[in-house]
C-alpha cells in the first residue's frame, strides 16, 4: 500500500530523472518486438478501465496482475522495471476503476468497493480467458491487491492455475501494531526520542494513521529498505507520455478515501486453506505491510502446493526494489508448479 508521503518523496525525485525520451524509444524498440502487444479499454461492471497486455508468443501462460494502492497503478512499472515477465507469460496489467488511466478517463467511478473491484477483476478473467483460449490463468496481487487477489482466489478457484501473492497484506490493523511494536525497538536502540514521541501519539488503525506511521518508518528504511532503486521507479513512473498526465497523488486520494473501509476490514489471519498452489512473495524488511504476519499466514494455511520466497534486499516492493531477482523468481514458478504436480 502507498502512503500520501510516498508520493510527496517520488515526485520530488522526478525533477531529477534521467533522459525520459530515450527510454520511451527503448520501451517502444521492446515493444514492436512482441507476439502480443495490445493496450486499451474495456467496459468492466459498467466503467471504462485500462488494460494492456504484453508477452513475446501467444503460446505463454497467461498473468492478470492485481496492483496495488489503492489508486496505485503498476503498469509503468511493469513495462519499464518488469519487462522480461513477458518470455515467461502473457502479462495483463489493469488500472482498476479510480486509478491509473482508468481515472483519467473517469476521474469519478461509480460503485467503488472492494466487492466491485472483484467483480471487475472476474468479469475481466473471463475475458482474458476467451481471448488467450486459456481455461485457467496466472494470477498476481500486489499489496492491496493481495486483497483483491486473495478473495479472487477464494470464490472462483476454477480460473485459477496458482495465485503469486507480493507483499500480502493479512490485516492491517494486526500489522500496524507489528510496525509500532518494531519501530518502537528500533527508535529506543538509537535514542530517537522525536520518533518514539510521535509514535505514541498515534491512536487507531485507519488511513490517517496509517499514513502518518508510514512517515514514521520511512527514515528507518521500513517500506523501501534500498532506497537507491527510487530514482529507477519514479524514472519509470513517467517514462511514458500516457502517464504523465496521471496525477498520482489524486489518484491514490480517490481510491484510497473510498476504499479505506474495505482495507481495514480485510482479514486473512484464520484462514486456514486455499483450494490453489499460493506462493508468496515478501520483502524481509517489509514494515509497511509485516511480512511477519505473511509468514504466520503461510505456515497456518493448506494448499495443493505452498511456498514463501523472501528478499532479502527489499522493505514492501520486492517486484521493484529487486526487479531482476523478482523477474526471475516468476520465471521459475511455471516449472515448480508443474513438478509438484506431477
Amino acid at each position: 500500500m502507498r502512503t500520501i508521503a510516498t508520493m510527496t518523496c517520488l515526485l520530488f525525485l522526478m525533477a531529477s530523472c534521467g533522459d525520459k525520451a530515450k527510454q520511451e524509444k527503448s520501451l517502444a524498440r521492446q515493444l514492436d518486438s512482441l507476439s502480443v502487444n495490445t493496450r486499451g479499454y474495456l467496459s468492466l461492471g459498467g466503467e471504462s478501465q485500462y488494460v494492456e497486455t504484453f508477452g513475446t508468443s501467444q503460446s505463454l501462460p497467461l498473468l492478470l496482475f492485481i496492483h496495488g494502492g489503492p489508486g496505485w497503478p503498476q503498469t509503468p512499472m511493469l513495462r519499464h522495471l518488469n519487462a522480461d515477465l513477458g518470455k515467461n507469460f502473457i502479462v495483463a496489467s489493469w488500472d482498476q476503476r479510480g486509478c491509473g488511466l482508468s481515472y483519467l478517463r473517469d476521474s469519478a467511478a461509480g460503485n467503488m468497493s472492494l466487492a466491485q473491484i472483484i467483480a471487475d477483476a472476474h468479469e475481466l478473467t473471463g475475458i482474458l480467458q476467451k481471448k488467450f483460449s486459456q481455461r485457467k490463468i496466472w494470477l498476481a496481487g500486489f499489496s492491496w491487491g493481495s486483497i483483491v487477489g486473495m478473495e479472487l482466489v477464494r470464490k472462483y478457484p476454477a480460473d485459477y492455475i496458482a495465485y503469486v501473492s507480493i507483499s500480502q497484506v493479512v490485516n492491517l490493523q494486526a500489522g500496524m501494531a507489528a510496525t509500532r511494536d518494531w519501530l518502537r525497538k528500533e527508535a529506543g536502540d538509537r535514542k530517537d526520542g522525536a520518533t518514539i514521541s510521535a509514535l505514541n501519539k498515534l491512536r487507531g488503525a485507519n488511513l490517517s494513521t496509517f499514513m502518518k506511521q508510514y512517515e514514521l518508518i520511512a527514515p528507518y528504511n521500513g517500506a523501501v529498505f534500498d532506497t537507491s532503486t527510487q530514482a529507477t521507479v519514479t524514472a519509470a513512473m513517467t517514462a511514458d507520455a500516457d502517464y504523465r498526465a496521471y496525477d498520482w497523488n489524486k489518484g491514490f486520494q480517490y481510491s484510497s478515501t473510498a476504499l479505506a473501509r474495505d482495507m481495514f476490514s480485510a482479514d486473512f489471519r484464520n484462514l486456514d486453506s486455499l483450494p490453489i498452489p499460493v506462493i508468496f512473495l515478501s520483502g524481509r524488511h517489509d514494515w509497511n505491510v509485516p511480512q511477519t504476519l505473511t509468514e504466520k499466514l503461510f505456515r497456518k494455511v493448506r494448499a495443493p502446493f505452498k511456498e514463501q520466497i523472501w528478499f532479502e534486499k527489499s522493505g514492501h516492493g520486492p517486484l521493484e526494489e529487486e526487479a531482476k531477482r523478482f523477474n526471475e523468481v516468476m520465471a521459475s514458478l511455471p516449472a515448480m508448479i508443474m513438478a509438484k504436480q506431477r
